[in-house]
């Protein structure tokens, strides 16, 4: 039995069909793989968890309703809202009735709020502290603004290329 080598269209045609088949299967958002909303939604499930205990339910009160709310709206960006917000209910506010769920699912597949990093830092009570200790990005911080985070980063960065650069140049000496 011969084995004969694919031709180069072959082998092309082959390699668009493997990118197309990639393509389909992750939808990129600029150079993430996943949407922005899911992304702050895992960090915001990181603070709840932190600040209530993992997997918790949440007491009955205004503050709990509010939380209910923020994660809700949050998820009206994800795919299957209405199923992922009744099984987040389920899971950390049983005590709402139905007749609140409904509701607020109609509120959310109608319009859905969006709030800015540092609106939502308000409304959660995020400290710069417990931003950094639990590693969020996407939401900011009740006693650092973001031109103070942005003053940060860019300090921290111009330091990481500096002995970025101090090791590189320790190498080329030390090859000389």
């Amino acid at each position: 039995m011969i084995i004969r080598r694919p031709t180069p269209a072959q082998i092309a045609a082959r390699k668009f069909e493997i990118a197309k088949r990639y393509k389909r299967k992750t939808v990129k958002i600029g150079a993430r793989s996943r949407g922005m909303a899911a992304i702050r939604l895992a960090q915001l499930t990181r603070w709840l968890d932190d600040c209530y205990g993992c997997g918790h339910e949440l007491n009955p009160s205004e503050r709990s309703i509010l939380i209910v709310r923020i994660f809700s709206h949050h998820m009206a960006n994800l795919p299957d809202m209405p199923r992922r917000v009744t099984a987040w209910i389920d899971r950390y506010a049983p005590w709402l009735d139905l007749a609140s769920r409904e509701r607020l699912i109609s509120e959310v597949a109608e319009c859905p709020i969006k709030w800015s990093a540092d609106k939502l830092a308000w409304k959660i009570g995020l400290t710069d502290a417990k931003r950094s200790e639990l590693k969020i990005t996407t939401i900011g911080a009740i006693d650092c603004n973001q031109q103070q985070r942005s003053e940060r980063r860019k300090k921290a960065k111009a330091e990481r290329e500096r002995t970025r650069r101090a090791a590189q140049r320790s190498v080329t000496v030390s090859t000389i």
